[in-house]
């Protein structure tokens, strides 16, 4: 554990140095990204979750993104960070990471993962239904092809129902499904 805060803090001291673009030819983002799969080995092989080490992660992710924009991993870690951010209960940072992936990496493979977790981010755990329906209509509209595009027109239809309301539905077609009336 001590491994990882002393890494964190100098990796923050590295990267407080360095300019906002990674230079053509620099070394120090491969480096950067060894050091952070080191990181990620050692935080997500424990069985419990530590709050002060999923900061550091966290931090260490935004801080490569932000020192290496033009890197084909920024928008990778920008990702693993807005799941961070939402395992530590933060789903604000969640959607401001998403957007920031949505607004400087519009052709990163992952987008269509990108928009569909925003939408899931902000009904689930915010609440905010109208822009999640929003958000899951634009995971249709853009991705029509894309498994998530079928997954976001459930969950247009579910935002209707309270959670109550989605499990009871839920219980009543097992039942169905187990008594042989629906296939």
């Amino acid at each position: 554990m001590m491994k990882i805060v002393a890494f964190a803090l100098g990796f923050m001291a590295i990267t407080a140095g360095c300019g906002e673009r990674a230079q053509e030819g620099d070394t120090k983002a491969p480096e950067m990204a060894g050091r952070i799969r080191a990181m990620e080995d050692s935080f997500f092989h424990t069985m419990t979750f530590d709050a002060r080490n999923a900061q550091s992660l966290l931090d260490v992710y935004k801080a490569f993104a932000t020192t290496f924009p033009q890197d084909t991993l920024a928008p990778e870690y920008l990702f693993r960070a807005a799941g961070v951010a939402k395992n530590m209960r933060d789903p604000e940072q969640s959607i401001f990471l998403y957007d920031r992936i949505i607004r400087d990496y519009p052709s990163w493979r992952r987008m269509p993962d990108t928009y569909y977790l925003k939408a899931f981010t902000l009904d689930s755990d915010l609440g905010r239904k109208g822009e999640a329906q929003e958000a899951y209509q634009r995971v249709i509209n853009e991705f029509p092809a894309h498994p998530f595009a079928r997954d976001s027109k459930v969950m247009i239809e579910n935002l209707q129902y309270t959670d109550e309301e989605l499990i009871q539905m839920f219980q009543e077609r097992e039942a169905m499904e187990a008594a042989g009336e629906v296939q």
